[in-house]
């Protein structure tokens, strides 16, 4: 059984006074001493009396009892509160929060929060939306979330989708039709993502068949894969405002347009409280601050 770190960090190293912090009877304290020293198999202190004093390797583990009670100190802050904040904040995004709002959600965070720790899992709906059921994210900003009633959510707009290619694609017709499309290559989120539900309905309602279909599950590289005019791909909107912009793509008018994705902000009801309510807020702040979605 190992000695409590805080009679080291404290410089305690009377006995005596070691067992009444303890509420221990000195013989107690020693046999804990003993112990400590035989499960880490080196010599700790050097007893003279009634005083001790630390050896090399007892100095050294100063600095790892500190780590445990501060480890300690945080865990108990984090389950008596109930506050995610408090401890490793698990937070899930849609990639196109992730692009554009992240980097700034981090700073405030850190500014409010000096010292935070954060767990940030990027990904589709489908996945994002099992982690949630699954209890493994506290927060998530999810399209089309599909969670079960453990999870609450809150409506923060729709993402706008459309086709995009490099900007020297021709068209042919001002407006292109889902038929008009089924010639191109074509590059679209994997099925666990929702986009990929959405694409393929509008295609077949419209009684279409593509005849090249790629899959990508990172957005970053299809914006790549766009730019190099690899394919035609269906992101979103607002992700491709800079490439559009700078006119390195062009977005392609369809009939019909491509449905929205709406999108919320989800987490856990039993760990809601002040503390989250402060980044749902911040959340929703970000999203109109960079027009995010609409």
């Amino acid at each position: 059984m190992a000695l409590p770190g805080r009679t080291l960090t404290a410089g305690n190293v009377n006995v005596h006074a070691a067992a009444r912090e303890l509420r221990l009877a000195q013989p107690s304290v020693s046999q804990r001493i003993r112990e400590l020293e035989t499960m880490l198999r080196t010599r700790l202190f050097i007893r003279r009396g009634p005083r001790i004093s630390l050896t090399a390797e007892g100095h050294a583990l100063i600095e790892y009892a500190d780590r445990l009670l501060g480890t300690a100190g945080e865990m108990i802050e984090r389950f008596s509160t109930r506050d995610p904040l408090k401890g490793m904040l698990r937070l899930g995004l849609n990639e196109s929060f992730a692009l554009i709002c992240l980097p700034d959600l981090l700073r405030r965070l850190e500014q409010r929060y000096p010292g935070i720790k954060t767990s940030v899992f990027v990904g589709d709906t489908g996945i994002v939306s099992k982690k949630l059921d699954d209890q493994e994210l506290d927060i998530a900003v999810v399209s089309e979330p599909a969670v079960g009633p453990h999870v609450r959510l809150e409506p923060i707009g729709k993402n706008k989708l459309g086709w995009f290619a490099r900007a020297d694609f021709d068209v042919a017709r001002g407006v292109l039709s889902p038929s008009d499309l089924c010639q191109f290559h074509l590059i679209v989120s994997p099925p666990t993502a929702q986009l990929h539900a959405t694409v393929t309905q509008w295609f077949a309602d419209a009684g279409a068949v593509p005849l090249r279909v790629s899959t990508c599950n990172s957005l970053s590289v299809t914006i790549l894969t766009i730019l190099h005019g690899t394919a035609i791909g269906l992101v979103p909107v607002r992700v491709m405002q800079d490439e559009l912009e700078r006119r390195r793509v062009r977005l392609i008018p369809v009939s019909p347009e491509v449905r929205a994705h709406r999108v919320s902000i989800c987490y856990q009801i039993s760990e809601f409280g002040p503390g989250l309510k402060v980044l749902v807020d911040l959340t929703k702040e970000l999203v109109a601050q960079h027009k995010l979605f609409v």
